[in-house]
């Protein structure tokens, strides 16, 4: 239906009108065919939105049906379809106050829960990549010997989060973990206001949102509140790996109590056939069947969280051979009837998780070939060109065959690959992923890696 796909586009773009817009007219085949990967969530906003944008319609052909006739109308009614998405515009203009009303008066309410719980940990965590492998890994370690709340999915909003406190929090939990996301100066502070974290975690910034934010400035003030909002007495962990993250620490000294750093560098190796890695912390061992070499650096952030909370060191030794992969992020499949090893790695998409898949794809002892379907970082602005050139030299060295789909930055893609001297009898391209997808049955041979890189929501392509 024309109308559920049109509010699909604006929840996808989470209900800003000028994104909204900018999508559906640059691609009137949304209206009618939607999304085959995403479904549109019947929220009690999008119940709304959906009930007023159709009540304006009828309005508007019912108006045009009196007043004109003839040829008139046949061009009034094509205005009036032309103008959907206008009407789910205007809508979200008039539900916005009650929405907003509504909204505040959940997360006051969630906000009087939350002070009734003096004793309890929140750990905040926030970055431009593995905020929700950083989470979902924290919780595996620390379910060692706590009990833990975490947010779920990407729920990240402040309602999300107070539904959560007003469902679920209860006397029995001793960790709260809050994934927190933003898009703008001023998001992580909203929400660090609200629930008031003691224990912070800043997993690393990139370009990622750049389009959003503008500049890396913004970028760098925007994440680096998860840490001005602590007290004298707090604890943080701040990913130190890019020269940004260590200018910030040392132009504007933080006044908390403590504050640990990691980098990249852990000591590291791939097992045979994609079984995982083996690195080591403080001269320690560990083994981990997850195959993301910047996963060590989210195992170091934890370690370094338990041991502030004063958690063994042999709990958590335990509870790193429990960690499971998060789903669709670097999430090993193994087809063992057609020994085809799968790769999701589809809800990642930033630069540092994708040389991340290209290490795998370099280093790791695997004898079969190696098929990258390759998607690309969105919002990057003006950096989008000078970052896909960079990655496609690098994917041309360690990819065997290379499956695109045509998309805004098409031009850029094959300009990378010629760049890189790759040759094009390797690379298949395709007009849609669900074209791709229905391929791969002709490419696929049996002991073949096949890494699902950034699988993009409809928005993006």
């Amino acid at each position: 239906m024309i109308f559920t796909n049109i509010l699909l586009a604006f929840q996808l773009e989470n209900y800003q009108i000028k994104r909204s817009l900018r999508f559906l007219y640059k691609h009137p085949r949304f209206w009618i065919f939607g999304s085959k990967r995403q479904k549109l969530q019947y929220t009690q906003k999008a119940k709304l939105l959906l009930g007023i944008s159709i009540w304006f319609f009828v309005l508007d052909i019912l108006a045009s049906i009196f007043i004109t006739s003839g040829i008139l109308l046949i061009f009034s009614l094509l205005a009036s379809i032309l103008s959907l998405p206008l009407y789910f515009a205007v809508s979200c203009i008039i539900v916005t106050p009650l929405d907003r009303y509504l909204k505040k008066r959940i997360i006051k309410k969630a906000k009087a829960k939350l002070d009734n719980f003096p004793h309890l940990k929140i750990i905040a965590i926030t970055g431009s990549f593995w905020k929700t492998t950083t989470k979902e890994v924290l919780h595996t370690i620390l379910s060692e010997k706590y009990n833990i709340l975490s947010t779920q999915g990407t729920k990240n909003t402040p309602l999300g989060i107070s539904r959560l406190i007003l469902d679920e929090l209860s006397l029995k939990h001793h960790v709260f973990i809050v994934e927190m996301w933003a898009y703008i100066k001023w998001d992580i502070k909203e929400l660090c206001d609200f629930v008031w974290p003691n224990i912070s975690i800043l997993t690393g910034i990139t370009l990622q949102h750049l389009e959003r934010f503008k500049t890396l400035d913004n970028i760098i003030d925007a994440k680096f509140e998860i840490l001005e909002c602590l007290w004298p007495k707090d604890f943080a962990v701040v990913d130190t790996s890019t020269e940004w993250v260590q200018r910030w620490l040392a132009e504007k000294p933080l006044d908390i109590g403590e504050i640990q750093t990691v980098e990249r560098g852990l000591p590291y190796s791939y097992k045979e056939n994609l079984w995982g890695i083996i690195f080591h912390i403080d001269g320690k061992k560990y083994e981990t069947k997850l195959l993301s070499n910047y996963i060590l650096q989210t195992f170091e952030i934890c370690l370094r969280v338990a041991e502030h909370l004063g958690m063994k060191h042999s709990d958590f030794a335990t509870a790193v051979t429990k960690v499971d992969f998060v789903e669709h992020r670097m999430q090993l499949i193994h087809n063992t009837d057609t020994g085809v090893y799968v790769i999701d790695d589809s809800f990642n998409g930033n630069i540092e998780w994708i040389e991340s898949i290209l290490d795998l794809m370099a280093r790791a002892p695997f004898t079969g070939r190696k098929i990258l379907i390759a998607g690309w970082v969105v919002e990057l602005g003006d950096k989008t060109e000078e970052v896909h050139l960079k990655l496609g030299r690098q994917m041309s060295r360690v990819a065997d065959k290379i499956l695109l789909v045509d998309g805004p930055v098409w031009n850029t893609l094959k300009k990378w690959l010629s760049d890189a001297w790759y040759t094009w009898v390797n690379i298949h391209t395709y007009k849609t992923p669900l074209e791709l997808h229905e391929d791969l049955k002709n490419i696929i041979q049996k002991g073949d890696m096949v890494v699902f890189q950034n699988d993009l929501p409809d928005n993006y392509l």
